[in-house]
């Protein structure tokens, strides 16, 4: 059973590598092997990236295909229920569902290739380049000023962590002052009174 689970996951792992493997093949021209090196170290190199836009696309995606199919079955439940000769419209319409998602499913994993594709050229983009003259960014404007809010998002979050680090330590050191434990802790104070 636990071995049966660790194929399964390592499974997954090769099809996640060997499909962006063939998108990194598709527009650099390497062989293979040379593309597996390369998209697995922008992946490691991305990885909390990679985990976001899995997971935001994933959820999008199935949000697509939930109300395609949901459409499919109201449009099958109300052109069934007007006829007065169907009676049994139930099977049907779920059959109609069925195919909807089937179809659904074909025509959104052409995004989900989509969003991949975008998503490596832009890693390996702001790899090679790095906006000086000569070597400025390919990606757009838009996805330019993203990437920039996005990172001064996570500049502030680790100063803040920083800070809040720094205050812990000096407060359990006993060099803060009581005017900046004040600040620090204010719940405390109040609790104290």
């Amino acid at each position: 059973m636990c071995l049966q689970c660790c194929l399964w996951c390592f499974e997954k792992v090769m099809k996640f590598i060997n499909r962006n493997a063939y998108i990194y093949t598709a527009f650099k021209g390497s062989n293979f092997c040379t593309s597996c090196k390369k998209v697995f170290g922008l992946l490691m190199s991305n990885l909390v990236r990679v985990g976001v836009i899995n997971c935001v696309g994933s959820f999008i995606l199935f949000i697509g295909k939930f109300l395609v199919v949901i459409v499919t079955g109201m449009l099958g439940y109300f052109m069934m229920n007007n006829d007065d000769e169907i009676v049994y419209w139930a099977v049907p319409v779920l059959i109609a569902a069925i195919f909807a998602f089937a179809v659904a499913h074909t025509f959104f994993s052409v995004y989900e290739i989509g969003i991949d594709t975008i998503f490596i050229c832009f890693a390996q983009d702001e790899t090679i380049n790095d906006g000086t003259p000569g070597r400025e960014y390919y990606m757009s404007k838009n996805l330019m000023q993203w990437v920039d809010n996005s990172s001064e998002a996570l500049k502030n979050l680790r100063r803040k962590k920083g800070q809040q680090k720094a205050q812990a330590k000096a407060g359990k050191s006993g060099d803060v002052e009581p005017k900046q434990a004040e600040q620090m802790y204010p719940a405390l104070e109040m609790s104290e009174k």
